[in-house]
């Protein structure tokens, strides 16, 4: 794909259409960024661009800036059904994710990793194995910087290791990783995709455009990901942490092995492995596949499995105050993810959930809380949803607040000696904060607050 005098429209002035406007208006293309939100509330981004001779429209999405357009880049954050997107569909403009165009400009070889839990530790340990082991590896995507960024600084011998989530799938075209994973499917995002179905198709996007010389990386216990199989033209590769496989990587007497069609191969034991919970278990062996299949010498990654502590704002230690032990997963955007902080955490709970409502049923949520949460502090735009759900299926251990800094002097208030705190919200947080992280964040900067005030050990 040639850029230079290209007339380029980015829609989304958020990170990932800043770093793409950036990086084609350096490739020699006109570029216009688009935001629906008015000036006032991106005066710091549009002035940035401006300055770098890009042009920007704010405070709607009028049809007049697809005149003329070749083709348009769409952040993740921006619907596709949006209908200045409709309107570039009947005037035939390519309408592409960032990832499509990151992808165009690397030589990189590109392993895509995608699911709706567990996308980011993955993405994070499959780079810190590579890296390890001397093998050029960079993390990029949904993972917080965007690939287009970093796309033409890996070489032809190194690896992009990219989270893709189910929006940059939808504005695919060649995206084709060398190694592809998806690690689980469960409902979310349904308020974006209207049904499961689209859901897991956009996810399946992931391997549409590999072949025999690829592989694809599957969880063999979610039968829904299994079945894709016999959907991709690459080598499937399974992962269990339930099953002994005949090939893959899976747990034999408490050991993470692989096998291969000759021998089995053993990597460490599950106990030695630093992150805990059976969801990050699962993380684990897609993340040994991805070292097995680039060459990774076994020891060298099982000294990267035992030394990794996990990643910011997912089942993230804060402190122990009064012997109450506060832990953030505020990356916990789904009732699964909840659903899966909660059983790794081994203590009583004291829940903080909620955030903004993207269409998901909270019954399987409040049925796992069976006797260890003890009381759930709700907040945010599913607040009184989680109220009526608890209620109907006799949980009444509930407290509503407004504020993280309210829900934690109220969960320290709640919980006793021996108990967790844990905020896990099962919902997005873009009813009150800009992202999970500053969402995060803010619980963590509570709980320092919390210490201060009540000066115990």
């Amino acid at each position: 794909m040639k850029f230079r005098n290209k007339n380029i429209l980015v829609i989304g002035m958020a990170r990932s259409g800043i770093a793409a406007a950036h990086v084609l208006k350096e490739l020699g293309a006109n570029v216009t960024v688009n935001d629906i939100k008015p000036y006032e509330e991106v005066k710091k981004e549009a002035d940035c661009l401006r300055k770098a001779g890009i042009v920007t429209v704010t405070g709607g999405h009028p049809l007049k800036v697809l005149e003329n357009k070749d083709f348009i880049v769409v952040s993740p954050g921006v619907p596709m059904d949006i209908p200045l997107l409709e309107e570039a569909k009947k005037r035939s403009i390519s309408i592409y994710s960032e990832i499509e165009i990151g992808y165009r400009l690397t030589q990189g070889k590109i392993i895509a990793v995608t699911g709706t839990n567990g996308k980011t530790t993955t993405t994070t340990l499959a780079e810190e194995i590579l890296k390890n082991s001397g093998i050029e590896a960079v993390a990029a995507g949904n993972i917080g910087i965007p690939l287009i960024q970093v796309a033409k600084k890996v070489s032809s011998d190194g690896y992009l290791v990219v989270e893709v989530s189910s929006f940059q799938l939808q504005g695919i075209e060649k995206f084709k990783p060398r190694i592809s994973i998806i690690l689980n499917i469960t409902k979310d995002h349904l308020d974006r995709h209207k049904t499961f179905e689209n859901y897991a198709a956009a996810k399946a996007r992931i391997f549409e455009n590999q072949d025999y010389d690829d592989y694809t990386i599957l969880n063999e216990d979610d039968a829904l990901v299994r079945s894709f199989a016999s959907k991709t033209r690459g080598k499937t590769v399974f992962f269990s942490r339930k099953k002994q496989l005949d090939y893959g990587v899976f747990v034999k007497n408490n050991v993470i092995v692989v096998k291969d069609f000759n021998s089995i191969y053993p990597v460490c034991r599950v106990e030695e492995i630093g992150i805990k919970g059976n969801h990050n278990l699962e993380n684990v062996l897609a993340c040994v596949a991805i070292g097995w299949l680039c060459g990774v010498n076994f020891n060298t990654m099982a000294e990267t499995l035992k030394d990794f502590r996990g990643v910011e704002h997912r089942l993230e230690y804060v402190d122990t105050i009064g012997r109450v032990k506060f832990i953030n997963d505020s990356k916990g955007t789904n009732p699964e993810a909840a659903m899966k902080a909660i059983e790794a955490v081994d203590e009583p709970i004291v829940l903080i959930a909620g955030g903004k409502d993207k269409g998901s049923d909270f019954d399987e949520f409040v049925k796992a809380f069976e006797n260890k949460v003890r009381a759930m502090i709700v907040l945010g735009e599913t607040a009184e949803k989680l109220v009526q759900t608890a209620k109907a299926l006799g949980f009444r251990h509930v407290v509503k607040v407004k504020s993280i800094e309210e829900a934690v002097e109220k969960g320290f208030q709640l919980a006793k000696p021996g108990w967790c705190v844990l905020l896990s919200p099962a919902c997005a947080s873009w009813d009150m904060f800009k992202s999970f992280e500053e969402r995060g964040n803010v619980f963590k900067e509570s709980v320092k607050s919390l210490r201060r005030k009540n000066n115990v050990s």
